[in-house]
Formats: C-alpha cells, structure tokens, sequence
C-alpha cells in the first residue's frame, strides 16, 4: 500500500499531543499486552510466546521495538549465553498507572475471555482492589468532568499524520475476538480509536469536525467510529443532517487509561520539549493523578499492589 500524506503542501499539521506521542510508542496491539506480560513477571522469549500465543517473528519484532525504545533490556540467564531474559525499564514500571487502569477496566467490563487471568491485592488493607483515578492535590477524582485540557503557547506541531488504511493491518490481531469481547490492552494499539475516544471525552463532535481534527479520511474514522460503537463506548445520534458522536458511561473507566498515558508521554516521549498541553483539575492545579484505594483510601503503587493469581470458579 502507497503511505501518503493526509495534508496538502502548505496546510498546517494537527497539534501534537502529549496522548499522540505517547501511542506512537504503545500504538501496537501487541505492545501492551507483551508489557503487561513483562509486568507481571515473565522474563523468557518462550513463555511470552506461548501466553500470548503471538507468533515468534511478530514476538522477537515487538520485543527488539520495545528493547530499542528503552522499555525492556536485554539479560543473559548465565555465563554461557544461552538465553536471554527481557526486563521492563522504568520507562516501564512508569506504565503502572495505564496497566492498572487496564485491570480496572476488565473487572468492571467482564467478558467470556479472561484476558488478565490474576487479581491485584491492595496490601495496605489486604483487599481486593478496587479505585479511583485522583487528583493528588485534593484527593478528588480525575473525570471528564472535572478535567480541561488545553494546548500550551509552545505550537509544537507534529509531521502529517500517515495514510490509515481502513483496519489496521493488525489492530485487532489481539484484540478483539468479537465485537462484544472488550481487551482494553490490544485497544491501546489501535491509535484513532484512542484519539477519537479523547476527543469525544471533552464533549460530543461531529464526523467532519473530528475527520479534521485528527486528521483522518472519513472511511478510516467511520470504520474506527463503529469498532467504537459496538463496543459500547461511543454512541451516534443523527441532528439533522449531521452525524454527532459521545461517550457513553461504559466508556468511563476508560478515561483514567487515556490521562495516564498522556502523562506518561509527558515524562518519557518528548524530545527535551515542554508538553505540548496541559491537563487542569477542577480544584485550580495541574493535573498530579493516581489510583487511590476505594476501600482504605490509601494511594496504589508498586510497593502497595500484590499480584495472586485468579481463583477458579468449580
């Protein structure tokens, strides 16, 4: 397939966002779901290979990627070299707040796959968790409600956006089984989906407005709207002529998951730049979140969360 630009000689690029730089990095949807492996303990080529039944080039391709992007090392298992050990960066363990988001957004959207076959246990009270987004300032949650976002003054631009074609060679490789079968993690591969869902977060638009904003070709934003759609996270209502797009509630836990990699590409996927916007709490500060604890009220963490595998039901 040809890749050409979206915009003309001499039209301005989109602005670029802090969320953008962050899934030009995850934007795959493998990458997360091997992240979530390395997350949670596995370290062998061969055990990726067969939790993820991915195949082996698609695996050492995605694995050499996040090694180059400083996500994962490379370690050898003993003197003799002969296998080699993949450990997440702390460019990776600075992922907690999107893989908990990830867990989160299983448990209040169960499906027949079990994508995240474990439980995370709240330590600090012994708890199953369970949380909310908050501003670290006042303690309140993060929603769409409760939070702007604006462009900062620096007019970073980005390069025209590629030429999608209309399914994403492998957007739903491991994503979605059915179209009723949610897997937040491969989703995250899926860009326009993410940025559609973004966008529509800070209030409802319409299919050309949006096409201009994130400049997409309609097919590619029909195709990805209706991907949307049936999962339940978008809805479509006809005013006029026009074709008007929102969120649904379902779409809610879905919000914390597109905050947190925003700020995670803040830290970690901006060149020695300022971000390119910013993310303003109601209570007057910069947005600072994390999940806290609904049941202690205490922060969730590293040194705070225990992983246990899920028991079976008989």
């Amino acid at each position: 397939m040809t890749v050409q630009a979206m915009t003309t000689e001499g039209e301005k690029p989109a602005p670029i966002t802090s969320l953008r730089r962050a899934l030009a990095v995850l934007g795959d949807p493998w990458t997360m779901l091997i992240l979530k492996e390395a997350y949670n303990g596995v370290r062998r080529f061969g055990v990726f290979q067969r939790n993820l039944n991915i195949p082996k080039q698609t695996l050492s391709l995605r694995l050499s990627e996040l090694c180059r992007q400083q996500m994962l090392y490379r370690q050898y298992l003993n003197a003799n070299a002969g296998t080699i050990l993949y450990f997440p960066t702390a460019k990776t363990y600075d992922l907690q707040e999107a893989m908990y988001s990830i867990w989160l957004w299983h448990r209040a959207n169960p499906s027949p796959v079990d994508p995240l076959p474990f439980d995370l246990i709240h330590v600090s009270c012994g708890k199953l968790l369970r949380a909310a987004y908050c501003c670290t300032h006042c303690g309140e949650p993060a929603t769409r409600e409760s939070v702007t976002a604006r462009p900062t003054p620096s007019g970073q631009q980005e390069e025209a956006r590629q030429r999608l074609a209309r399914r994403n060679d492998a957007a739903i490789t491991a994503a979605l089984e059915s179209p009723n079968t949610p897997i937040a993690a491969s989703l995250i591969g899926d860009i326009p989906c993410n940025e559609v869902l973004y966008r529509l977060f800070q209030g409802p638009q319409h299919l050309l407005a949006l096409a201009r904003e994130l400049e997409l070709g309609q097919a590619v934003l029909r195709d990805r709207l209706n991907k949307l759609i049936a999962l339940e996270l978008v809805h479509e209502e006809k005013q006029g002529r026009l074709a008007v797009f929102s969120v649904l509630p379902r779409a809610e836990h879905f919000y914390p998951l597109l905050l947190s990699l925003a700020a995670w590409g803040d830290r970690w996927c901006n060149d020695s730049e300022p971000p390119p916007e910013i993310r303003i709490h109601d209570c007057g500060k910069l947005l600072k979140a994390r999940f806290r604890c609904a049941d202690c009220g205490g922060w969730a963490g590293r040194g705070t969360i225990r992983f246990e595998p899920r028991a079976r039901s008989a």
